[in-house]
């Protein structure tokens, strides 16, 4: 059933009118999401150097028509990741509707989907006094998810505000305005963050705390509203046992040591280790693969964390074959180095 804002935006799209969209660039436009202490030995090294590549790629699909903008609001999440897509289509995304309305802009949390690996939120915001939008290029917040533990999982904040956590859920965000209608003043923002480690908690509780709302300008200047919005998320557990499925490789002896496979609702997260120390990160960047037992296959997402210890280098990433697949057989491959069979526990 249609919520207030998509059945106002269908009448939107129903007139004749070019709708502007825009796709949020690299991070280093807004927030280093990533803050990496130096007393850490992981590194998170393909996020940053493929954040302005990425992010050019997805400006060149939201160039939207009246058509294709509903079919993105129906979908939610279009970030052109297959394995959360198949959980889209598979109902794992959670209906929120919490609003506040605050210095005049109402933001409402939409839906939101999450597991151990990916966190996706779709906001919906609306300005009553829409000339604010005029010239605006995109639209973002600064804001923090909150568990009702507690602690902190997200935190999209500038480095002029501290850190309420130890940021060490996050490997990864994407961010980005599918809609950004200046006439009307209405907003969708969606974001997206993964972690490498697929360390991310149940969310039991948890608390969108939007700090500012950010309008960046055509002519590169930033208006900053401050204010105050804090959006509860559904508490539905949709992130059950049997939702994950864990794999084990099927040769011990093989060169690439397996120490992880657990395939979850949005993506199979994967750790493995090589004996040597690799320092160039080409060596696995756009090499890494899972092939399922119908001959389908999955690369390896662009941001992974590499680790050297013992002489070993460990990588740990996800890919986007998800536990809705079910496969009973994959095959990791890493080209140049090796591959190894994983069977279904």
């Amino acid at each position: 059933m249609k919520n207030d804002f998509e059945k106002e935006f269908s009448q939107i799209i129903n007139e004749e009118v070019e709708i502007p969209a825009t796709v949020r660039k690299a991070l280093d436009q807004s927030y280093d999401m990533i803050r990496t202490k130096s007393k850490k030995k992981k590194v998170n090294i393909i996020w940053k150097r493929v954040a302005t590549a990425a992010c050019a790629l997805l400006a060149t699909g939201v160039v939207l028509t009246n058509t294709n903008v509903m079919a993105s609001i129906n979908e939610f999440f279009n970030f052109g990741d297959k394995g959360i897509e198949h959980a889209v289509n598979k109902g794992f995304t959670q209906e929120n509707n919490s609003t506040v309305t605050d210095q005049a802009i109402k933001i409402t949390l939409d839906r939101h989907f999450s597991d151990a690996n990916k966190v996706g939120m779709s906001f919906q915001l609306v300005f009553e006094n829409p000339s604010i939008l005029l010239n605006a290029k995109e639209i973002s917040m600064d804001y923090r998810l909150k568990n009702g533990d507690g602690t902190y999982i997200v935190e999209f904040v500038p480095d002029t505000k501290a850190l309420k956590g130890d940021n060490k859920y996050m490997s990864g965000a994407e961010h980005q305005n599918p809609l950004l209608d200046v006439k009307s003043g209405r907003i969708q923002y969606d974001v997206l963050f993964n972690s490498n480690n697929g360390v991310i908690p149940n969310l039991q509780g948890a608390v969108v705390e939007v700090e500012s709302v950010n309008v960046f300008y055509e002519t590169g200047e930033l208006k900053k509203i401050d204010g105050n919005w804090d959006l509860t998320v559904a508490n539905k557990d949709k992130q059950k046992s049997d939702m994950v499925i864990e794999y084990v490789p099927q040769d011990q002896a093989s060169i690439i040591q397996v120490s992880k496979a657990s395939a979850n609702p949005t993506s199979l997260n994967l750790t493995f280790s090589v004996e040597g120390i690799y320092e160039n990160e080409n060596t696995f960047a756009h090499r890494m693969k899972i092939i399922d037992e119908n001959g389908n296959d999955f690369a390896a997402d662009n941001s992974f964390s590499m680790d050297k210890k013992n002489n070993e280098t460990i990588i740990s990433t996800n890919f986007p074959i998800t536990s809705y697949h079910n496969a009973v057989k994959l095959k990791l491959i890493v080209e140049g180095i090796g591959e190894v069979e994983l069977l279904k526990k």
